[in-house]
């Protein structure tokens, strides 16, 4: 009767194991699943698969934050910062300086020591020509001009 538990323990263990299969095996390091994807590193470059092991972004970037719940993270790419999309699809080239985090659909950018404003699609709605801005409640936007005087913007989405 032990031989047969036996054989029988052999015989479900080696169907469980022909049952797995590697899907990802080419990266030198593999974060933890967030949100159905996980940052990878490759040659000092990251990017992101998802679950099945498919990459969504090639890596090709110095660092990827996490993705919020927006489906959105920040690339850097040669100290600049661009947005990409959990789908892998690129929101903002790698080209700012600086991105703020989205207040009302809406974040800071500055690039050469302007400010301008951009929306999750990637579409810059407020001119990058002011020395400061703020995103504030309701979608406006607190400008400080060049010479210290201060406007209210309220951007076309």
């Amino acid at each position: 009767m032990k031989t047969i538990i036996l054989v029988f323990t052999l015989l479900s263990f080696e169907v469980v194991m022909a049952q797995s299969s590697e899907i990802s095996g080419k990266y030198d390091k593999i974060g933890k699943f967030e949100k159905g994807v996980a940052i990878v590193r490759k040659n000092d470059m990251v990017g992101v698969i998802n679950s099945d092991g498919k990459e969504v972004i090639k890596p090709e970037y110095d660092k990827i934050s996490a993705f919020g719940n927006d489906g959105i993270a920040y690339t850097y790419k040669k100290d600049l910062v661009g947005l990409i999309n959990r789908e892998g699809r690129v929101i903002a080239d790698n080209q700012y300086d600086y991105i703020g985090h989205f207040k009302s659909g809406n974040a800071i950018i500055k690039k050469n020591g302007l400010s301008g404003v951009i929306n999750k699609e990637g579409k810059i709605i407020v001119d990058m020509k002011y020395e400061k801005l703020s995103c504030e409640e309701g979608g406006v936007i607190r400008a400080t001009n060049a010479d210290g005087t201060m406007t209210l913007i309220k951007p076309n989405n």
